[in-house]
């Protein structure tokens, strides 16, 4: 039987539920059920599109890499790309290969970051610890490879800022080997674990009705099956 005292009224935020990121939640609740949601997006809302207008196009390829540690490579590529279209700069291909280069191994690394934060928020934490060691061998590469282990400083308007060498790229070629099996086990144990599959499959499915209606779009839209 419900009473008065089973309705509570959780503050969740300034953190997002998994990252800290800019969003305020406020959820009523009555015994298990949710029955209200309160969202502040933009709790604390940075400014950069402000800052951007105060800088110079060089010193905003700085300025974009900082928006976000873990996936700091794509912004100021894309804003080197944007400025490229804008004044006809073609870059050259050995500099659009580097570009690729960069963009991956950034990607392993934060794709690496996000797994293992699965693990985490289903109280698996001893997979989460393991996840992150094994991401310190993509975190050894950007610090061997661009001489920083977050903010890699790897891309200028018009091209790269830094190449590979033959030592170098002996290097990379010898992490990425030592990736792939870990990898590949990792992948295993998402499939196979129990205490994983019990707090994920038929969890938070979002159906194709209710995604063309929400109109999500990109990995979650095609999760939803619209191509």
């Amino acid at each position: 039987m419900s009473t008065v005292s089973d309705t509570y009224t959780i503050p969740v935020g300034p953190l997002h539920v998994a990252l800290e990121e800019p969003m305020y939640f406020r959820i009523d609740v009555h015994g298990e059920t949710v029955s209200h949601v309160e969202l502040n997006a933009g709790h604390v809302h940075r400014g950069i599109e402000y800052l951007a207008t105060k800088r110079s196009m060089y010193q905003n390829v700085v300025l974009t890499e900082r928006i976000c540690s873990l996936c700091s490579n794509s912004h100021p590529e894309t804003f080197a790309m944007a400025v490229e279209q804008i004044a006809g700069v073609e870059i050259p291909e050995r500099a659009a290969y580097l570009r690729v280069i960069a963009a991956e191994v950034k990607r392993v690394a934060s794709h690496l970051f996000n797994v293992a934060l699965l693990a985490h928020l289903v109280g698996y934490d001893t997979l989460f610890m393991h996840i992150m060691q094994v991401r310190e061998i993509a975190n050894d590469v950007k610090e061997t490879v661009f001489g920083n282990r977050m903010d890699i400083g790897a891309i200028c308007i018009g091209g790269a800022r830094y190449d590979l060498d033959a030592e170098t790229t002996a290097f990379l070629m010898a992490s990425l080997d030592r990736l792939v099996p870990e990898i590949e086990t990792i992948i295993k144990t998402y499939r196979t674990n129990g205490t994983i599959l019990g707090r994920t499959r038929g969890v938070g499915v979002l159906t194709n009705k209710e995604a063309i209606a929400c109109g999500v779009v990109g990995p979650v839209e095609r999760a939803s099956g619209i191509d």
